[in-house]
């Protein structure tokens, strides 16, 4: 089954630094743009389940792009949309909500944040369990590698410290070793986004597996759910 698409729309940082890391950890498909004007392209074309809106806007008033969303899709088959915001601005976006339109507090806590778009989905995605461990991860981009460590792992993704900055979008090359196993996990991925120094306390990469060589994402899961069950014991 596919996943469901979110696009969030806005400027990278700031508002949109709170909720990506709740977007990372939950099975979605998440793609970016900064420009309204953009994600109005994107809905007629892919059809995304949920527009998370960071407002303002960069190029267009909040009414101009949701009378023009409206005209390009019918309210019964367009995607629900969040407006993420600070709390000041709610008695502004009031006559905009609806069913269809809601209000998320960019105070929200993070729990707080992914039932609000859970709930807007539709449906409840698989959450991939995300384990705190330290992985030896050799991370390459262009010709360039790098020794790494990760900070946090699922089956979908994970975090590594990285003190090199690549850019969001990138496509990296992996090769994570797993204890007690003679070969490396080699797979793609690519960097849905980096760590914010002021709200964060680890410095580093943000990477969502994209494709695995072999039988990596099976070993893979069978490492996560053996830790997994041996910490519960």
């Amino acid at each position: 089954m596919a996943r469901p698409l979110v696009l969030t729309v806005g400027a990278r940082g700031g508002l949109l630094s709170k909720i990506e890391p709740v977007l990372e950890r939950s099975n979605l498909t998440v793609h970016h743009v900064p420009l309204g004007k953009t994600a109005l392209q994107i809905v007629q074309s892919r059809r995304p389940r949920l527009l998370i809106v960071a407002l303002p806007l960069l190029d267009m008033r909040l009414d101009v792009f949701l009378k023009s969303l409206a005209d390009k899709r019918p309210a019964s088959s367009g995607p629900s949309i969040a407006l993420l915001a600070d709390e000041h601005l709610l008695p502004e976006l009031e006559p905009n909500l609806d069913e269809q339109h809601r209000f998320l507090s960019a105070h929200l806590k993070p729990e707080e944040l992914q039932r609000g778009i859970l709930e807007l989905i539709g449906d409840t995605p698989r959450v991939a369990p995300r384990l705190m461990l330290r992985l030896e991860v050799q991370l390459g981009a262009g010709k360039l590698l790098r020794m790494c460590q990760t900070d946090n792992i699922s089956e979908s993704g994970m975090l590594v410290r990285c003190q090199d900055p690549i850019a969001v979008g990138s496509e990296v090359r992996l090769a994570v070793s797993l204890p007690k196993s003679a070969e490396p996990v080699q797979a793609k991925a690519e960097v849905v986004r980096q760590t914010d120094p002021n709200l964060e306390s680890v410095q580093g990469l943000g990477l969502k597996f994209i494709e695995f060589e072999g039988q990596g994402k099976k070993a893979l899961v069978e490492y996560l759910n053996r830790h997994s069950a041996e910490s519960q014991d």
